[in-house]
């Protein structure tokens, strides 16, 4: 766990956006230093915000949404999938044994990468996946690499998502397809409603900044490939569980308890929750395919 000193120099560069820009491998490698040590002791091995449908657990939720993931793209047995920001290896497992497809994970922060294939190997599938280091914005593969690639929540931390997809339609083959779900702005928000509800969230959970899902359809389109679907995240499920167990786990830390690191990650998920429910922060979804 970072000290003090640490959190305080993350979020002295975190509160200047070019900066953040500029600087986003230290700033996204500092913030998983913070963060991932939480998200493994109450996430497990699968960190980003699914839809819940029913009853349905976190855990359910989360699988169900990657497992969503590969019966869209149609993954199967034989194919070469890629996964760009694949964490700490969660959904990676999941595609790779839901689908029979072999899953490689390219994961910017190497510490996450120990833990990524720790996990497939206790799951038995080290066999079916692989995890690699690099950044989306860079792709360390040849041209028509992979017949399918996904990202779940991921690209988000990158300053030029136009860029991280025209490096994913040159490794896709053609035919293939690309698809996953990411974090953005809502359109049309005042200068305001951005000071005071998405600067905060990008702040402090290592963002550049959010874009807007039509940014999204534009940039499939810059980059080559066509675009079959893009829609809320919100139309698959009820989102709200992922904010009220959000505000469950801050709340289950006593006051005397918290540490600097939990104090920072409070402060952020709190922004967060109110970005989210206020509609300023969205999620949204895409398929496209390289022709």
């Amino acid at each position: 766990m970072q000290s003090v000193t640490d959190v305080q120099a993350y979020e002295a560069l975190a509160r200047d956006p070019g900066e953040r820009g500029r600087c986003y491998t230290s700033l996204v490698r500092d913030y998983y230093g913070f963060a991932t040590e939480l998200y493994r002791a109450v996430w497990g091995e699968s960190h980003h915000f699914p839809p819940f449908r029913g009853g349905e657990s976190r855990a359910e939720a989360m699988a169900a949404a990657e497992r969503a993931i590969a019966d869209r793209g149609g993954f199967r047995s034989g194919m070469a999938v890629l996964d760009v920001g694949s964490g700490v290896g969660g959904p990676a497992v999941t595609i790779a044994g839901h689908s029979g497809a072999h899953v490689t994970g390219l994961e910017l922060v190497r510490e996450r990468l120990e833990f990524a294939r720790a996990h497939a190997a206790a799951q038995g599938m080290s066999h079916l996946t692989d995890f690699r280091s690099g950044d989306a914005m860079h792709l360390p593969f040849d041209d028509a690499s992979f017949d399918a690639v996904y990202s779940i929540q991921a690209i988000c931390h990158t300053p030029d998502a136009a860029r991280v997809h025209a490096e994913v339609a040159r490794v896709l083959s053609p035919g293939g397809v690309y698809l996953g779900s990411d974090w953005f702005q809502a359109a049309g928000l005042t200068p305001g409603q951005q000071a005071r509800l998405v600067e905060p969230v990008c702040q402090g959970l290592a963002l550049p900044a959010l874009r807007t899902p039509q940014d999204l359809r534009r940039n499939l389109a810059a980059a080559g490939l066509v675009v079959e679907d893009v829609h809320d995240l919100g139309d698959e499920g009820d989102l709200e569980p992922n904010w009220r167990e959000m505000e469950e786990v801050m709340a289950a830390v006593p006051q005397q308890d918290k540490t600097p690191v939990l104090d920072f990650m409070e402060r952020a998920g709190t922004a967060l929750c109110l970005a989210a429910r206020s509609g300023a922060f969205v999620m949204a979804c895409w398929v496209a395919r390289k022709p």
